[in-house]
C-alpha cells in the first residue's frame, strides 16, 4: 500500500521502481500463482502496483516500456485474470468498511488494514488501469501525444503569464516616467509663458522707441523730400506734353488717311454709277463691288467713332495736364511763401508730400491711359492697313472687270458690223433673184 501511494501520479518514482530488475518478476509471480482466499488481497495489491507502474510509465526504460509490460502480463498472467485479481481489493470486507467511514473506527488492530484515503485512490486507479491494460499501442501513442500537447500548452501558458507579468512591470515603470515627464512639461510651460511675457514687454518698449525716433526724423526729412519730388515733377510733365503732341499728330494722320479713303470710295461709287452692259458677268461684278463697298463704309464708320473717342480722351488728358500744372504752381507758391514758423512749414511739407504723391498717382494713371491709347492706335492702324489691302484688291478686280467690259463692247461692235454686212448681202441677193424672175419668200429671209 505504501508503494502504491508513493508511485501514483509520479513517473519518476515509477522509473526508479522499475530500475530494480527483480521487482517486476516478483509481482508477476505473485499474481500468476493460484493461492487461497487469505492471500487474494496480497495478489490484488500486487496487481494494483503493477498496473500503477504501467499507467504512470513514461517509457524512459527500454526494457520496461508500457507495451512490453502489457505483453508480459498477457503471456504470464492473462488480461482477464489480471483484472479479476485487481478486483479482489474492492471485494474485500475490510475495504468496504474503510470506504464507508472516513474516520477510522476499528474494534481491534487486526481490522486496521485500509484507510479511507487509500480506498479513494483504489477507486480512481482501478478503472484507469483496466482501460490501460485493454488499450492498444496506437491509443497509447495518442494519449501520449495529448499529454505532450497539454504539457506544451501549460508551458506556453506559463510563458505568456511570465510575459504578462513583465509587461505589467514595464507599464508601471512607463507610468512613473510619464508622471515625471508631465511634471517637467508643466514646469517648462510655466517658464515659456514667463519668457513670452518678457519678450512681449521688450517688443512694446522697442516699438515705443521706434515711434519716437520716427517722429524726430520726420520733421527733419520732410522738407528735403518735398524738394526732391518737386525736382522730378517738371520732367514728367514734359514727357506728358510730348506724348500728347504725338497723339495729336497721329490723330491728324489718321484723319488724312480717312479723307483719302472717303475720296476713293466716292470714286468707286461714281465709277459704279456709269451704265453697264446687259450681260450677267458685269451685273454680278457690280453686286460684289457694292457689297464690298458697304463693308468698307462700315469699317470706316467704326474707325471714325474710334478716332472721335480718342480725340475726347486727348482733350481729357489736356485738361488733366492743365490741372496738374496749376497744382504744381500753387504748391511752389505755398512752399516759397516767407514768414512762416517751423511747425507750419513742417505741416505744409507733409501736405505737399501728400499732394505730390497724389500727383504721382495721377501721372501714373495718365501714363497707363496713354499706353492704352497707343495700343488702340496700333489696332486702328492695323485695321486701316487691312482696309487698304481690301481696297487695293477691289481696285484690281474693278480694273479687270472694266477690261472685260471693254473687250465685250469691242466684240459686240464687231458682231454688229458683221450683221450689217450680212444684211446688205442678203438684200442684194434678193434683188438679183427678183431680176431673174425667181419668186422670193419674205419669211425665209426674215431674222
Amino acid at each position: 500500500m505504501l508503494l502504491c501511494t508513493w508511485l501514483s501520479n509520479c513517473p519518476i518514482a515509477v522509473t526508479h521502481f522499475l530500475h530494480n530488475s527483480a521487482n517486476v518478476p516478483f509481482l508477476t509471480g505473485q499474481i500468476a500463482e493460484n493461492l487461497g482466499e487469505e492471500e487474494q488481497l496480497v495478489q490484488g495489491l500486487c496487481a494494483l502496483l503493477l498496473g500503477i507502474s504501467i499507467y504512470f510509465n513514461d517509457n524512459s526504460l527500454e526494457s520496461y516500456m508500457k507495451e512490453k509490460l502489457k505483453q508480459l502480463i498477457e503471456k504470464r498472467i492473462g488480461k482477464e485474470n489480471f483484472i479479476e485479481k485487481l478486483g479482489f481489493i474492492s471485494k474485500h470486507e475490510l475495504y468496504s468498511r474503510a470506504s464507508q467511514k472516513p474516520q477510522p473506527n476499528f474494534p481491534s488492530p487486526e481490522y486496521m488494514i485500509f484507510d479511507h484515503e487509500f480506498t479513494k485512490l483504489v477507486k480512481e486507479l482501478e478503472g484507469v488501469i483496466t482501460k490501460a491494460i485493454y488499450k492498444s499501442s496506437e491509443e497509447d501513442k495518442k494519449e501520449e501525444e495529448v499529454k505532450k500537447t497539454l504539457e506544451q500548452h501549460d508551458s506556453i501558458v506559463t510563458h505568456y503569464k511570465n510575459m504578462i507579468r513583465e509587461q505589467d512591470l514595464q507599464l508601471e515603470e512607463l507610468k512613473q516616467q510619464i508622471s515625471t515627464l508631465k511634471c517637467q512639461n508643466e514646469q517648462l510651460q510655466t517658464a515659456v509663458t514667463q519668457q513670452v511675457s518678457q519678450i512681449q514687454q521688450h517688443k512694446d518698449q522697442y516699438n515705443l522707441l521706434k515711434v519716437q525716433l520716427g517722429k524726430d526724423n520726420q520733421h527733419q526729412g520732410s522738407y528735403s523730400d518735398g524738394t526732391q519730388v518737386n525736382g522730378i515733377q517738371p520732367e514728367e510733365i514734359g514727357r506728358l506734353r510730348e506724348e500728347i503732341e504725338e497723339l495729336k499728330s497721329n490723330q491728324e494722320l489718321l484723319q488724312s488717311q480717312l479723307a483719302e479713303k472717303d475720296s476713293l470710295i466716292e470714286n468707286l461709287k461714281t465709277s459704279q454709277a456709269s451704265p453697264g452692259t446687259n450681260e450677267q458677268s458685269s451685273a454680278t461684278a457690280s453686286a460684289r463691288d457694292s457689297e464690298q463697298i458697304a463693308e468698307l463704309k462700315q469699317e470706316l464708320a467704326t474707325l471714325k467713332s474710334q478716332l472721335n473717342s480718342q480725340s475726347v480722351e486727348i482733350t481729357k488728358l489736356q485738361t488733366e495736364k492743365q490741372e496738374l500744372l496749376q497744382k504744381t504752381e500753387t504748391f511752389a507758391k505755398s512752399a516759397a511763401a516767407p514768414g512762416e514758423s517751423g511747425a507750419g512749414r513742417a505741416a505744409k511739407a507733409t501736405d505737399g508730400d501728400s499732394r505730390l504723391l497724389a500727383l504721382l498717382q495721377d501721372t501714373n494713371d495718365l501714363k497707363n491711359e496713354i499706353k492704352a491709347l497707343s495700343e488702340e492706335r496700333t489696332a486702328i492702324k492695323e485695321q486701316l492697313d487691312a482696309s487698304n489691302s481690301t481696297i487695293a484688291i477691289l481696285q484690281n478686280e474693278k480694273n479687270k472687270l472694266e477690261m472685260d467690259i471693254t473687250d465685250s463692247k469691242k466684240e459686240q461692235d464687231d458682231l454688229l458690223v458683221l450683221l450689217a454686212d450680212q444684211d446688205q448681202k442678203i438684200f442684194s441677193l434678193k434683188n438679183k433673184l427678183k431680176e431673174l424672175g425667181h419668186p422670193v419668200r419674205s419669211k425665209c429671209f426674215q431674222k
